[in-house]
């Protein structure tokens, strides 16, 4: 079963290479669930459910982000604060690694020095986050929700680290990072609902 894959790809590994093979695998595994679930259509949230949805969304700077998230991807239009702590996980996660292979093609691609070290800075936060991601998932499994925000802590961190290095102006096309900045903006979001409704969870 799936935690039974999960416990086995995140074991320790003796080598870094080992570990982000390992992570590759684990996240493989994890994307395919989601994409599995994404098949159903979008279900409408009971009133409980989205009383809920509204307690952690009024805390972000985009509600309607947030809130479309949350609906777009309900299992059961009755879900309680674990389901939503699942939807954020596996949201953040998956646009974790969409960002990050989006952030390396640009590197690859790097027109001046400048460019490529802003960019290789920024991978090197998104794989932060990512392993952050991968050992919240393993604790939430667990249901050690407290080791599950522990081990998201560093996420903020590291995404502000990436997007204090991007220029916001001008825009496209003379910004290289104009995309990326709405990448980030919705990935900060992703995050954040993810501490939030992992709090609620906790307490």
């Amino acid at each position: 079963d799936l935690e039974s894959k999960i416990e086995m790809l995140v074991q320790e590994t003796p080598t870094p290479q080992a570990r982000s093979t390992c992570e590759r695998n684990y996240i493989w595994i994890l994307l395919n669930q989601v994409r599995s679930n994404n098949h159903s259509p979008a279900l409408a949230a009971d009133p409980q459910t989205q009383e809920l949805i509204d307690k952690i969304c009024r805390q972000l700077e985009d509600y309607g982000f947030c809130n479309k998230v949350f609906n777009q991807n309900l299992k059961t239009p009755s879900t309680n604060i674990e389901g939503l702590t699942q939807i954020a996980l596996e949201r953040t996660t998956e646009n974790v690694t969409s960002v990050l292979a989006y952030a390396q093609s640009l590197l690859n691609d790097a027109a001046t020095p400048e460019v490529k070290d802003i960019l290789t800075e920024c991978v090197k936060d998104y794989r932060t986050i990512t392993n952050a991601f991968t050992l919240a998932f393993k604790a939430f499994g667990e249901r050690n929700f407290k080791e599950m925000l522990v081990q998201e802590s560093p996420a903020p961190k590291a995404l502000g680290l990436c997007e204090g290095n991007i220029s916001f102006e001008p825009g496209p096309p003379v910004n290289p990072f104009f995309e990326l900045i709405e990448k980030n903006r919705q990935l900060r979001i992703l995050i954040a609902m993810s501490l939030v409704s992992g709090h609620i969870l906790s307490t």
